[in-house]
């Protein structure tokens, strides 16, 4: 290892000058001196360990990487060009979406290298968006052949669990979680309260809901009709939707905080003096628009065992809430998974109506929701009730909850993306939570000796985003960009 680092400022600076050096009036795609040494540059970072997978690398296009909703995008570009619709526009902020993937992914590749070097992501960046400026729409047919986004199921582990058979019995046994677990949805808040000690968590600077529908409409929005918040206007709507979560806490491990990381081969822990709550954005396509998505995450110490055989216990658990809003600003529908993808619950608003899906009719997980319908208000600022230890959602209720003897802690609000390049306690640097496969280390449950026929890889470990599937019988993502309408649409 200390052979090979010896050389990264040297590889480092040849990549800088040959990206700087790139001569005007030459095919930018093309280009020998941006590609070859783009190429070189992502090897060293494949060779220190340091890939990011929040995105899927684009084939031949090392500038660009893509997540699900680029390879939905990329098919409605080909949907205008061939109904002669002006598809450039779309082209062009495709492209961007895709280059700035790569933009952020990068950036936190270069932060986390274990190495002390004299870096410009100007320079950087100068070379990978040059070479993104020379794709035109005639470069769309070899483009979107490129963009791939491959799912994380793994075929061979279900043909080798004979998957049609063991599927029966990872059924039965979720059909058994949902009877133990949904009818908490139908408590009172009394009822609820009443089964504490609970602990209470909002959001620090959290803004006025009366402003919503104002301020969503004012954000700019791309050619697809995206919204594109600067980081303010994201944090500020992050603030306005955010819900109130209100924990059941018998131990430490009940209690949220930021993940952190001792030295770069040691295990995260949460830091519980500094609470938090994480936030991203996304969108989603529902009813033939692109809808906002604000997606929370709070973490905790552990999922901690109840007993010796515990399948469920681990270092480490993460709950993860997500609002969809419509133009407006107005919440549709909301739902929640754990940090490993499991335990997929759906919100809807009134406004949408079930729809028969194709997992209705068998044994595959399909849309469960608990609550039944929600006050579109409920999801504008909700109050989630968290239990203790397992750290399952119990419940969805209105913020105007009485709880005049409970005072709110308050929690710092973290961009989600901080996560994937963290300041190492012990000061020698910066380093991802996630590993090159998208998980956290050290967070495998024992459940995964049983659960492996179904071909989620690690089930029961925490995983970065883009990598939540979310169904052990059937197949399903969290980030896939049409999900909704496999089972709801508008009335």
């Amino acid at each position: 290892m200390q052979f090979r680092l010896r050389y990264v400022p040297v590889l480092l600076a040849g990549f800088l000058s040959a990206c700087s050096s790139h001569q005007s009036g030459v095919s930018v795609v093309s280009s020998p001196s941006c590609s070859q040494q783009l190429g070189e540059f992502d090897a060293l970072i494949a060779d220190q360990g340091k890939r990011n997978v929040g995105a899927a690398p684009v084939a031949g296009y090392r500038f660009l990487r893509a997540n699900r909703n680029s390879v939905l995008m990329g098919k409605q570009v080909g949907t205008a060009i061939a109904q002669g619709a002006r598809g450039e526009p779309l082209f062009a902020d495709w492209v961007a979406q895709m280059r700035a993937l790569d933009r952020d992914a990068r950036a936190d590749e270069l932060r986390n290298l274990p190495v002390a070097a004299e870096l410009s992501l100007t320079e950087v960046e100068n070379c990978a968006s040059q070479m993104a400026a020379g794709l035109t729409i005639g470069d769309y047919a070899s483009l979107s052949k490129a963009v791939f986004v491959p799912d994380d199921y793994l075929d061979f582990q279900r043909i080798a669990g004979f998957y049609p058979l063991t599927a029966f019995a990872a059924h039965l046994g979720y059909e058994s979680w949902k009877r133990d677990n949904f009818a908490s949805f139908d408590l009172s808040e009394e009822a609820l309260q009443a089964s504490g000690p609970w602990q209470r968590y909002r959001a620090d600077g959290q803004g006025d809901a009366g402003q919503d529908a104002i301020a969503i409409k004012a954000i700019e929005k791309d050619a697809f009709g995206r919204i594109m918040p600067t980081h303010a206007e994201l944090k500020s709507l992050a603030e306005r939707y955010a819900p109130e979560f209100r924990i059941r806490t018998l131990t430490s491990s009940d209690r949220i905080g930021t993940p952190a990381l001792p030295s770069r081969e040691g295990l995260s822990i949460v830091d519980l003096d500094r609470p938090a709550i994480y936030y991203r954005l996304s969108h989603t396509w529902f009813n033939n628009q692109w809808r906002p998505q604000i997606i929370y995450s709070v973490w905790f110490p552990e999922r901690p065992a109840q007993g010796m055989f515990d399948i469920l216990a681990g270092h480490l658990d993460a709950l993860i809430w997500r609002v969809t809003l419509d133009g407006e600003g107005h919440p549709l529908i909301a739902d929640s998974i754990h940090g490993c993808g499991c335990y997929h619950m759906f919100f809807p608003t009134s406004s949408l109506q079930r729809i028969v899906a194709p997992e209705d009719g068998d044994i595959r997980e399909t849309a469960e929701s608990p609550a039944g319908a929600v006050p579109s208000a409920t999801l504008a600022r909700p109050v989630l009730w968290v239990d203790a230890i397992s750290h399952y959602l119990l419940a969805v209720t209105p913020e105007n909850s009485d709880v005049k003897t409970l005072a709110p802690i308050k929690a710092s609000m973290q961009p989600e993306q901080s996560l994937v390049s963290i300041p190492l306690k012990d000061g020698s640097g910066y380093e991802s939570l996630y590993d090159e496969d998208g998980f956290v280390p050290g967070t495998e449950r024992m459940e995964r000796f049983i659960l492996w026929p179904m071909g989620v890889d690690r089930p029961g470990a925490m995983r970065q985003w883009g990598h939540h599937a979310t169904a052990f019988v059937g197949r399903r993502h969290f980030d896939e960009p049409a999900l909704y309408e496999r089972y709801f649409e508008l009335r």
